[in-house]
């Protein structure tokens, strides 16, 4: 006997969802039919218990170039979802909404929107066109308008992943802002390096050369970097080059990965704001797609996703694990030593009260709260700290190049 999964669509013209064991595919059709659904998706599930079908090697690498491919700007798929959330709560048609849309909007994303629009009118879904496009939408949006389908409040749950994906947004944008000042130092840093040690040093060491005395020890530092600068230029071109390659290569490695993005969370102040982020998104998608009527251990998955970090992706397979063995979700979570006690204790709460969604979103409001005081704190304080830094290294440079000149007399005298 194998398994298939199913979609159909049941006499009040609701999506249904499902698995069953049959010998064919026929059987399937014949078995639903028979219970007067109508059939929209049969397909058979090759893989483990949990129904998740095996990918080759090929597949993944095509699906990765397609993804590439065909990526869209956040910001362009949440100006998309507001506009296609308020279009569908005024009642105009799917196919109508999507076709408005596409006026405006970049090349790839028009193309598309057009194709989302063309699998509809086939007899698709939204879900089901949008998931042919992981570039634009990802699963954690798929399944939450799925949700909404089912649920038959699309227009209600799209307004809802509106105001999720704004929020991420803002917040990412906030996070840019406090991070682009240091990067731009950094690299203005290392061109200024590279121009002293290139174009300047060299011109002193020339002076010094014709003064046949003993340089300080900062002094002979200074110029030896110099030296292996100008004398090793192609072969450090070519490490950092190399490096690249391998950091690329390791980071499809799942144990480094997940090693490497762990110790990312014990850097000081960065750690505690990626840890932020990563319980108010988990929190966030949370409650999002459980208010959506999403199953909680669909919901687990997805949210282990959309954390976008390996370390606590695997402790939310654990917490997933858990759930299916039965479980509560505060339960799973207190086990996964992954999360706060404030997550917990509202989690325990809404399980007991019914609203677990609510409290969710509460404490992903906490925690965007918390992000954003970091946030404002450290961009305030890191300008200073970092023109500090800047005329550090600014100041022992010029200090290693003139100390032969607070001697040059004895020099000359000696000479």
């Amino acid at each position: 006997m194998a398994k298939f999964s199913y979609k159909v669509r049941d006499r009040e013209d609701r999506v249904v969802i499902g698995t069953m064991e049959a010998a064919t595919a026929d059987e399937v059709l014949g078995k639903l039919t028979q219970k007067d659904l109508l059939p929209i998706l049969v397909k058979e599930l090759l893989g483990d218990d949990d129904g998740k079908p095996k990918k080759s090697f090929g597949d993944r690498v095509n699906e990765a170039l397609s993804r590439h491919q065909n990526r869209v700007p956040y910001k362009d798929v949440v100006f998309f979802t507001r506009q296609l959330a308020t279009m569908v709560g005024q009642g105009v048609p799917l196919s109508k909404s999507l076709d408005q849309l596409t006026r405006g909007e970049k090349l790839v994303f028009k193309r598309i929107i057009h194709q989302i629009s063309e699998d509809i009118a086939t007899g698709l879904t939204l879900s089901d066109a949008i998931a042919r496009h992981p570039g634009a939408f990802n699963p954690m949006y798929v399944a939450v308008v799925r949700s909404g389908e089912i649920a038959g409040a699309l227009d209600k749950v799209l307004d809802g992943l509106a105001d999720y994906m704004e929020s991420v947004e803002i917040m990412r944008g906030k996070v840019k802002t406090a991070m682009r000042y240091p990067v731009f130092i950094f690299f203005f840093v290392s061109a200024m390096m590279i121009g002293i040690m290139w174009k300047l040093v060299p011109t002193f060491e020339h002076i010094y050369e014709g003064l046949h005395a003993q340089l300080p020890v900062p002094t002979q530092i200074l110029l030896a970097a110099s030296h292996a600068v100008r004398d090793n230029s192609i072969p450090c071109a070519a490490l950092i080059i190399a490096l690249i390659i391998l950091y690329r290569y390791l980071m499809t490695l799942v144990q480094f990965k997940i090693a490497l993005q762990r110790n990312f969370l014990r850097v000081p102040v960065f750690g505690g704001i990626l840890r932020k982020n990563i319980w108010a998104t988990y929190c966030r998608t949370m409650s999002l797609l459980l208010s959506a009527g999403t199953p909680i251990l669909k919901a687990t998955e997805v949210a282990s996703e959309a954390v976008d970090n390996s370390f606590f992706s695997q402790g939310l397979n654990g917490v997933y694990a858990a759930l299916r063995k039965g479980d509560q979700l505060s339960e799973a979570l207190d086990a996964s030593n992954m999360f706060p006690v404030l997550v917990i204790q509202l989690v325990s709460t809404g399980e007991s009260s019914g609203k677990v969604d609510e409290l969710l979103s509460k404490a992903a409001e906490f925690y965007e709260r918390e992000m954003k005081n970091v946030v404002d704190s450290l961009s305030t304080i890191i300008e200073p700290v970092l023109i500090v830094i800047l005329g550090a290294i600014v100041g022992a440079i010029l200090l290693s190049l003139y100390l032969p000149i607070f001697s040059i007399g004895k020099y000359i005298g000696n000479s």
